[in-house]
């Protein structure tokens, strides 16, 4: 083979390497807990589910936000209690100063925050749904801006990170309450079920 041709096939062969690697790294950063969290978008996820937030709700002072989740997968996914939540600043580091609690955590009456919970198992296709509760009422000390959360639908679940419409105003209440997984009347209309699907029978 001339010398031309035996580079120009070296490189063919070299540039196919490198993108199998560069696609690699991106599927693993995408479904394995080692490599990142979890983004939410149109491919399901290796675990079956996606989790997004909702609109802020604002009423005098008083804020809520639905998180919701889909079951994307092949199969149902039990969950039971609380997503367990974790607030973390532009640089995406852990927000000190705020106490993350289950219920209304006194901040307002709403319903459904303080029902004991109980065990939700959306099948394919459907939905359950958990809300958040806060004031962005100030006073001493600097207030509270969370632009990105994590969720964990479940212990051990690989967490997704969320970046809400305007972030969370929490501002120096230092409390943000968390409401229990609830079945979700709503069902999905985006059934890609791309990826394995997982979910817990």
């Amino acid at each position: 083979m001339p010398r031309s041709g035996y580079d120009s096939a070296l490189v063919a062969v070299v540039g196919l390497l490198v993108g199998a690697v560069i696609w690699t790294v991106a599927d693993v950063a995408y479904d394995d807990p080692a490599a990142g969290r979890a983004q939410p978008g149109p491919v399901c996820p290796h675990e079956g589910i996606r989790v997004t937030a909702g609109p802020v709700n604002p009423a005098m002072g008083l804020r809520a936000m639905d998180l919701t989740l889909e079951n994307c997968g092949t199969r149902a996914y039990r969950v039971q209690g609380y997503p367990e939540i974790r607030l973390l600043d532009r640089d995406q580091r852990h927000v000190t100063g705020v106490s993350v609690l289950h219920g209304s955590a006194g901040i307002a009456t709403v319903g459904g925050f303080d029902e004991p919970p109980n065990a939700v198992t959306p099948a394919p296709g459907e939905r359950a749904s958990a809300g958040l509760l806060w004031r962005n009422t100030t006073g001493f000390g600097g207030a509270a801006h969370v632009p990105y959360l994590t969720v964990e639908a479940r212990s051990g679940a690989l967490p997704v990170l969320l970046s809400p419409d305007g972030g969370l105003d929490l501002g120096t209440t230092g409390r943000l309450g968390v409401g229990p997984w609830r079945s979700s009347t709503t069902t999905s209309t985006s059934t890609s079920t791309t990826g394995s699907g997982g979910g817990t029978p």
